[in-house]
């Protein structure tokens, strides 16, 4: 899986980068940049064979273009704020969990169909997640951090229409459990994770005001990582699935 994951993602970005660079070298050199700022409200659902996390989140997303050097290349940032009820029927349940997502990208035209970013798009994105389990169940056991950092391969189309639709590969992940928080004996620990994938789909709806909302739905699933040991204990991340929906408004 590692191997084809490597093979793709060479193969995009040199394409990426090719296509990319033939066009910015053919670009004025006088292009401004543009910033589109957004805030978002939507749901979180996430899921795993013997728990799950559901909560509201605020977001913040910036997605920036025409950098001089690289006048066709979109630069975009997403950071998620969401507070979640942990429940599960073995572990018991947790309110108010802090969860931090942070998405970054880095896009390049393949292939054009219209202005801007109308088209195929692809290059490269990174992940990170902060999960604040910290605190006592309603059954009296104990939580801790968990944290990820993930690389992705994003490929997206981009309609006149005013849709778009995303999907990406996990080249690799890291997850640590900070399971020292929950009972000193145990050590932290850091899975690897090399199986997941992601889809988005969104459109675009002009307000009165000028300003744009833009619906989204989003599902994102994760295999079964590496086995490590803890103590005497071996630790998977088992393989997962989040739910996200809501609305950005652009101004």
């Amino acid at each position: 899986m590692m191997k084809t994951n490597t093979f793709l993602l060479i193969s995009t970005l040199v394409l990426t980068c090719s296509s990319a660079l033939a066009n910015d070298n053919t670009a004025p050199s006088n292009a401004e940049p543009k910033v589109q700022w957004g805030m978002s409200l939507g749901l979180n659902r996430y899921t795993e064979s013997k728990m799950q996390l559901l909560g509201t989140e605020i977001g913040l997303h910036a997605r920036l273009s025409g950098v001089n050097m690289l006048p066709n290349w979109q630069l975009e940032g997403d950071v998620l704020l969401g507070r979640q009820k942990y429940t599960s029927n073995g572990t018991g349940d947790l309110n108010g969990v802090l969860n931090v997502e942070t998405r970054w990208r880095a896009l390049a035209p393949v292939y054009r169909t219209g202005e801007g970013q109308e088209g195929l798009s692809a290059g490269l994105g990174l992940h990170t997640l902060w999960n604040d389990l910290r605190g006592t169940t309603t059954t009296n056991h104990a939580g801790y951090e968990r944290l990820a950092t993930q690389i992705w391969l994003p490929v997206r189309w981009t309609s006149a229409a005013a849709w778009e639709l995303e999907g990406g590969l996990l080249l690799r992940g890291t997850h640590t459990s900070r399971l020292s928080q929950a009972n000193s004996i145990n050590a932290d620990i850091h899975n690897t994770q090399k199986s997941g994938a992601y889809m988005q789909a969104s459109t675009s709806l002009k307000l009165e005001d000028g300003t744009r909302l833009s619906p989204f739905v989003r599902f994102t699933s994760l295999g079964d990582s590496n086995t490590v040991r803890s103590g005497s204990q071996l630790w998977v991340e088992p393989r997962s699935q989040r739910w996200q929906i809501g609305a950005v408004l652009n101004f």
